[in-house]
């Protein structure tokens, strides 16, 4: 189990337990440190966020709130604090961005994303590679760049990163955004400090973010302060939050240091990257679902024409539509994303969240086998009908019934969010009927959420 479910677990050993007494909660507690401890967050800290469960667990209850549900409530607060709580976010309108770290951490990567991001928000944005240290940095960042349609500026023949910098911001000038890659190096050290410093003395970058990997853990603490001391970091991203168990590490880390997460990197695509809110991702990867993020990606989606959050959202679709959902949201890195933010990953099947680009590519195959009608009517697809599709697509009866099998599932996975726009959210999110609710009640991170029990 991740990190995300050891903690439901915990949680759901407290919704469910018959007898809420000292022991209980101690029991609950260990579950809670083991999880917390596996995703390598600081001894101490798990020790103080528990001892601060078990000292408010049976103080004097706020009114209207079960023994229960007060400590369902003070334990998803502490956890959302650990890993960030109520910390800044990112500028919706940066100018400069100055992206720093060490080899390895995604760093180049991230600055494609960060500039695609951006760019969807109107921002006309620039790429400098200011990497000379490098050898593949140049041609890795340009290929970014072109595969995302934004300008790049670098010179593989300069080897004084400033120099690249001053000529970049010739080049690129007019621009609302311009994103800076500058070199890493395999340990922090005065050359990587002295060459930061030239390229911000020619840059004047107002956002200079450290880019690390969560695979980390609690030693972002120290790689956050020794940036931040000596170059004035201001925000940071985390990347490859999506294959490391120490992602909880990194975040807690960061927020001891006061260094605010503004993006977290959730795949290798180019759009693999999202705000950082603490609430969010705890209900998430805790399995309650982000039904604002979902609506969000929805919205993202519609604009790049691949499909409107109507299609995504209401529920009522044929074959057509179906594979158009499939094929957008690999778009997102996989159905796993969207099932998710759903708060449905577990209720999926492992085949569906694992749908390849190759198997998608066969589902075409057979929907063009099929008529008009069968595709908007798929119970007509009878035994004889379906025999005539695999012959004329060349594929088995057993896969065009996997087809079939599929859309039925997830036809019943949107029928549920029927309707759904940021109106009904909202009210949905005030009447408590997020799925988060059948945890917590009456209780939010300090926002206008409300959550109940059901």
């Amino acid at each position: 189990m991740g990190l995300g479910e050891k903690l439901r677990s915990a949680m759901e050993s407290l919704r469910k337990a018959t007898a809420f007494d000292k022991e209980t909660i101690k029991e609950a507690v260990k579950e809670i440190q083991r999880a917390l401890i596996s995703a390598d967050v600081e001894v101490q800290l798990v020790l103080d966020l528990t001892k601060k469960i078990e000292s408010s667990a049976f103080k004097e209850l706020p009114k209207g709130l079960t023994r229960r549900e007060h400590v369902l409530k003070i334990t998803y607060d502490l956890l959302v604090e650990l890993i960030g709580g109520t910390m800044q976010k990112a500028p919706e309108k940066p100018k400069r961005i100055l992206l720093v770290g060490l080899y390895g951490q995604g760093k180049t990567t991230s600055v494609s994303k960060l500039a695609k991001y951006y760019s969807k928000r109107g921002l006309k944005t620039g790429i400098i590679c200011a990497d000379s240290y490098r050898p593949a940095a140049f041609e890795q960042l340009k290929q970014l760049a072109e595969k995302i349609n934004i300008s790049f500026y670098g010179n593989p023949k300069e080897k004084n990163a400033s120099k690249i910098v001053e000529q970049g911001l010739k080049e690129l000038k007019g621009f609302d955004l311009l994103i800076v890659d500058s070199a890493g190096r395999d340990a922090f050290n005065e050359e990587l400090v002295s060459e930061i410093k030239a390229i911000e003395k020619v840059f004047k970058a107002e956002e200079k973010w450290l880019v690390l990997g969560a695979d980390m853990g609690q030693l972002a603490k120290k790689q956050a302060t020794a940036f931040h001391n000596a170059v004035g970091v201001n925000g940071v991203i985390i990347t490859r939050m999506d294959g490391s168990a120490k992602g909880g590490g990194a975040l807690s880390a960061c927020n001891i240091a006061k260094s605010p997460v503004y993006f977290i990197g959730t795949g290798e695509k180019p759009d693999d990257i999202e705000e950082f809110d603490a609430q969010r991702f705890l209900s998430r990867v805790m399995g309650y679902g982000d039904l604002q993020g979902l609506l969000e990606k929805a919205k993202e989606l519609s604009e790049e024409h691949e499909l409107s959050p109507e299609e995504i959202m209401q529920g009522e679709f044929n074959l057509e539509t179906f594979y158009q959902q499939l094929k957008a949201t690999k778009k997102m890195g996989s159905i796993g994303k969207i099932a998710e933010m759903l708060g449905m990953k577990m209720q999926l099947p492992k085949e569906m969240l694992e749908t390849t680009e190759e198997k998608l590519e066969g589902f075409k195959v057979m929907m063009d086998s099929m008529t008009k009608q069968e595709k908007k009517n798929p119970d007509l697809l009878n035994h004889k009908r379906i025999e005539r599709v695999a012959k004329g697509s060349g594929k088995t009866e057993n896969q065009v019934r996997e087809l079939l099998k599929q859309f039925k599932q997830m036809q019943k996975v949107f029928k549920k969010f029927k309707g759904l726009d940021e109106e009904k959210l909202e009210k949905m999110q005030k009447n408590g009927k997020m799925d988060i609710g059948k945890v917590l009640q009456g209780f939010g991170p300090k926002k206008k959420q409300k959550f109940k029990i059901r």
